[in-house]
């Protein structure tokens, strides 16, 4: 989420409003340390100093990591690798992970295992240890697959988990889990099993983002991990998106956009009274609008990108913060593809650049430097079923934005990452390890909710 004072009011109604009633207002009816920073990088700042990246091992023997990378262009280890972060065990599949509301701590969820780690990254920004694990979620909770991490209020992370531990692996739910201990606390919404009469969703889930002043969240869909989890099948994928009540933390609308559609990031423009969401379907290579012009709390769903604006398998999205441009990793296509969405129904191509295998993006605080990364995850990376192999010239990829007039700019003159992951050194073994998710370091203050 890239949010405003919108999403304090979500967050909280999220995390202490397990109970909460309805308020009065709600429309829509249902390797140094921090004396290393200079003033530029102090708390808040806008030039970041170091990217964490969520890197699996590539490696039947190597635990996966968490790699901390140097990142402002003025210091002597932009660039480098200069910690790796071992997970305490093999086989986690890191993916997506989250900040504490703090920011004191990383919340490094294990997309196949289910483990939570947690990470103090206050006392020393480029050296993150490790406070605990937690092995439990699963069995205390009832879902599988742990995939985005949102820091709330009151010691609190949200989760949504792509699963069930059931026999077909669905339906998929949210969680709220400590954010000390990782230990389950609450629902949000249904359990995964004996949910109460009427209950009608959610039965997948994949990402989650939200309006309070509209009463709104929508949640998307990736498909069930029995199906999903073995190799890269886009026929596993889901067709449904949610739409909830926040504060009765109930489905009030399904949305089928397409068989095996798969919506995966959900990204609300943040503008006060403007009930509008941007999804992205990598089944179909689409974007979506979710608008709800009128106010009354249902959501029209239009797409309007296709494969005929050049998608092609786009794996993550995301808004600049004031809402300008929207960025697309085009997986299948090589592509990262920058748009105007001044008018949201009708998006303009603006620049184009080529990486291979496109995955996760991060904007820095300013809109002015865009990061991407280019591994999935280790079973669909190393598919051989489906074009050439994606587990190879692995990096990090910084381009230079210029957001008055649109381009983007590659840091490097080849055009190749500045840091490759072509041949890490894991715990045990030297080759490719692939980064996906990435957040900058604690100097860069986060908005409420962003994931």
């Amino acid at each position: 989420m890239r949010s405003t004072l919108a999403t304090r009011h979500l967050l909280v109604a999220l995390s202490v409003g397990l109970a909460i009633p309805a308020c009065a207002g709600v429309e829509g009816g249902e390797q140094t340390d921090d004396s290393d920073l200079d003033e530029t990088e102090s708390f808040g700042g806008t030039q970041e100093r170091y990217m964490y990246i969520a890197t699996i091992s590539q490696s039947s023997t190597d635990p996966d990591f968490v790699a901390v990378v140097g990142v402002n262009p003025t210091k002597s280890d932009f660039g480098k690798i200069i910690k790796r972060v071992d997970m305490p065990n093999i086989g986690d599949e890191l993916h997506h992970f989250g900040y504490s509301l703090d920011q004191d701590r990383l919340i490094v969820p294990g997309l196949f295992s289910g483990r939570i780690h947690v990470f103090n990254v206050e006392n020393n920004p480029a050296n993150p240890t490790l406070v605990t694990v937690n092995n439990n979620l699963v069995s205390s909770s009832g879902y599988i697959v742990p995939h985005t991490v949102v820091g709330l209020p009151g010691g609190l992370m949200g989760v949504t988990m792509i699963g069930g531990n059931t026999a077909d692996s669905t339906p998929g739910g949210v969680v709220l889990i400590n954010d000390h201990t990782g230990n389950f606390s609450a629902y949000y919404g249904p359990p995964p099993t004996n949910r109460p009469a009427g209950t009608i969703g959610p039965k997948y889930m994949y990402d989650i983002d939200g309006r309070i002043e509209a009463n709104r969240l929508i949640s998307t869909t990736f498909g069930p991990p029995g199906l999903c989890g073995g190799g890269l099948d886009p026929t596993c994928l889901g067709n449904e998106v949610a739409v909830w009540n926040i504060l009765t933390r109930k489905v009030v609308q399904i949305a089928d956009l397409g068989t095996n559609s798969g919506a995966l990031e959900v990204r609300f423009i943040e503008k006060f009274g403007t009930r509008r969401a941007l999804l992205n379907t990598a089944g179909t290579s689409g974007v979506w609008l979710a608008d709800d012009d009128d106010g009354n709390g249902v959501y029209d769903f239009q797409q309007v990108l296709g494969p005929e604006d050049g998608l092609l398998i786009p794996a993550d999205m995301l808004l600049s913060y004031d809402n300008k441009y929207m960025y697309l990793s085009n997986w299948f296509g090589n592509t990262v593809q920058q748009f105007d969405i001044t008018d949201p129904f009708n998006p303009v191509l603006v620049d184009t650049v080529d990486v291979p295998h496109p995955n996760m993006l991060r904007l820095s605080r300013d809109n002015k430097r865009l990061f991407v990364t280019n591994s999935l995850i280790t079973t669909w990376d190393n598919d051989p079923d489906f074009g050439p192999p994606r587990n190879n010239d692995y990096g990090l990829w910084l381009f230079d934005v210029d957001h008055a007039h649109g381009g983007m700019t590659s840091r490097t003159p080849s055009g190749g990452p500045i840091t490759s992951f072509t041949s890490v050194q894991k715990k045990t073994t030297t080759g490719p390890a692939g980064p996906h998710m990435m957040f900058f370091d604690p100097s860069i203050q986060l908005t409420p909710g962003e994931h």
